[in-house]
């Protein structure tokens, strides 16, 4: 008992021009117009966005051709703002900084307060000595403060 649906799986007759089981060329054709259509109308929609963009660019240049300074007033954002090279900002400071610790110069002249290279003041320092609180004899300190999860504590060296 064989159904007819069943007969397209049978083995294909003597003398047939295609093979029963391959796909309908109706189907083919069909979905082969409706893959042209699909890629037409992508075409189109494609086409039109760029062209529909092109426009709006090429307008706005034509006003900022025409009102040029109505181009400029774009207003600068809130403070407070970004660095535009914050590197270079850092590189600047540290330049100043060292040239203020390599050179002389006034901190203020009317006190007659002067600024010397570090290296020269560290000679100084030392041909003077440091200072040290009168009656405290100069020996090496014999506790250390320490951070432990009590808080800071000294201990003993």
């Amino acid at each position: 008992m064989s159904n007819d649906a069943d007969r397209e799986y049978e083995p294909t007759p003597a003398g047939a021009a295609y093979e029963h089981t391959d796909v309908a060329p109706a189907v083919a054709y069909n979905f082969a117009i409706w893959l042209g259509v699909a890629l037409v109308l992508s075409s189109v929609i494609v086409y039109g966005a760029f062209w529909f963009f092109e426009r709006r660019a090429a307008s706005i240049d034509d006003r900022s051709r025409l009102y040029p300074l109505a181009v400029g007033q774009a207003q600068d954002p809130p403070a407070p703002r970004l660095q535009p090279q914050p590197f270079r900002d850092v590189y600047d400071l540290k330049s100043a900084q060292r040239s203020t610790l390599n050179s002389y110069g006034w901190v203020d002249r009317a006190s007659g307060v002067v600024h010397i290279p570090i290296e020269r003041a560290m000679e100084i320092t030392l041909e003077r000595g440091f200072p040290v609180r009168a009656g405290v004899a100069a020996s090496p300190t014999t506790t250390v403060i320490q951070d432990s999860s009590a808080g800071r504590t000294a201990a003993p060296r």
